[in-house]
């Protein structure tokens, strides 16, 4: 029995079938890894060290915003390289499209490492970090959607939230890998930390890639992309099919998104700088708390996963938005005490019960509602613009929220309420999706 057929008939993979499923697991988490690595890094620096180093002529608040603006830029070009490696991902393959993006990120970030400061080349500097960070957001625009679209296609309905899932984990090995690293070297005295420690965490991006590229060489392509191919249900332009004709699970896409995301770069980017900045904490003890947070995401996430596929991808789902409508003030209250323990604890409260409850269920979902002709394209979709327009500014307007309410986080907390809400109604529309296949060109293959 071949792999497209293992997949049709919803039995278990076994032998080479079962072999190429670890591989793809593991070679599209470890390109997650780098992705999250990589993006977690410069948001650290952003909150910390760019502003003095590349923004230095503005003030203390005018730095941090500026910094986080190049933060932004990143997130606006997500959906351009995105949907540009999507289209290419559906119409010639996924393996060659996810070498390309891990190289794009990868010598991107190492270059950020090597950028000289606005001290040494002026104007320039800032100029320069603006382009790596584009070429940054490029690269990890498609990355995660090309790794659920691989991850599950490969795996039969019984366990695809659950091995979507280990890409989701992946992100907080990759941030929480990428916190640590940069927790350590501000352990150093500040001068050397800003002459040269914060480079070496972003150069070392460099030895991530080279691994994770080997990985992914080994994988084969997916064998439900070869078998439409074959067939020549191969679409020649995804993206266009993708809004035309599935426009309302891509509206639901981007409902769920616009709640994940924010989430994601509320816990990551703006608490540690509202935390260390605004209410005074140690950055240290800031840091500490969040990489408890981040790694005690990747059980909890891998076990959400499971969960999704024993009840469903839906009623999961929606418990994340409904903690995510009702923690903000709560979560913002925890941070107030000031006390390293209770800002930990909130902090890994917000990152695994959100992200613990979308991660693994949302890729299922997705992939389970797009046929394989588009299933790259329309992840993409759902996924790359919320993280531009409210994902890259969420750290930017969360600080001028704070500003503007005179250092009181309430609008901050009102925001991500109602993007919960959003989030709510959008997974409220979606089908239930829990044991369709994904091993056809149409929807018509999946069972309902």
């Amino acid at each position: 029995m071949t792999e497209t057929e293992l997949a049709r008939s919803g039995a278990t993979p076994r032998g080479s079938a079962a072999q190429q499923r670890r591989r793809v697991i593991k070679a599209s988490s470890a390109g997650t890894v780098i992705e999250w690595y990589d993006f977690t890094l410069y948001g650290l620096a952003a909150a910390l060290v760019f502003g003095p180093l590349y923004f230095p002529g503005a003030g203390s608040l005018a730095g941090v915003m500026a910094a986080f603006g190049t933060f932004a830029v990143g997130l606006g070009a997500r959906p351009i390289g995105g949907l540009i490696f999507a289209h290419f991902g559906d119409r010639l393959g996924r393996k060659p499209m996810l070498l390309l993006t891990l190289l794009v990120m990868g010598a991107s970030t190492t270059l950020i490492g090597a950028l000289p400061t606005a001290d040494s080349i002026g104007i320039w500097a800032p100029v320069l970090l603006v382009v790596l960070r584009l070429f940054q957001g490029a690269g990890a625009g498609a990355e995660f959607a090309g790794a659920i679209t691989m991850v599950t296609e490969a795996t039969d309905s019984s366990r695809r939230a659950q091995s979507s899932a280990y890409p989701g984990a992946a992100i907080y090995v990759g941030t929480g890998g990428a916190t640590l690293v940069f927790a350590l070297f501000t352990l150093m005295p500040d001068e050397q930390f800003l002459a040269w420690g914060w480079r070496i965490p972003f150069l070392a991006s460099a030895v991530i890639v080279v691994v994770a590229g080997y990985m992914r060489l080994k994988v084969k392509e997916s064998s439900v992309f070869e078998e439409a191919n074959k067939k020549g249900e191969v679409d020649r332009a995804p993206l266009v099919d993708a809004v035309r004709n599935h426009w309302r699970h891509i509206l639901c896409g981007l409902a769920l998104f616009s709640f994940v995301i924010p989430w994601a770069y509320v816990m990551q980017v703006f608490a540690l700088s509202f935390v260390t900045k605004t209410l005074g904490v140690d950055a240290t003890h800031a840091l500490i708390g969040l990489i408890v947070a981040e790694f005690c995401a990747i059980p909890v996430i891998i076990g959400f996963g499971r969960l999704a596929d024993r009840i469903g991808r839906k009623p999961v789902l929606l418990a994340g938005a409904i903690f995510g409508i009702v923690f903000p003030f709560p979560m913002f209250a925890m941070l107030d005490t000031r006390s390293p323990w209770i800002v930990g604890l909130a902090l890994t409260l917000g990152i695994c019960l959100v992200q613990g409850t979308t991660s693994g269920p949302g890729g299922a979902l997705l992939s389970e509602i797009f046929p394989t002709k588009i299933r790259w394209s329309g992840i993409a979709i759902s996924r790359e613009i919320p993280a531009a327009v409210v994902g890259g500014t969420i750290p930017l307007v969360a600080t001028a929220f704070v500003a503007v309410a005179g250092g009181e986080p309430w609008l901050v907390a009102s925001y991500l309420m109602v993007l919960s809400v959003i989030g709510l109604i959008g997974i409220s529309f979606f089908p239930e999706t829990l044991g369709r296949r994904v091993d056809g060109a149409t929807r018509s293959e999946s069972r309902p």
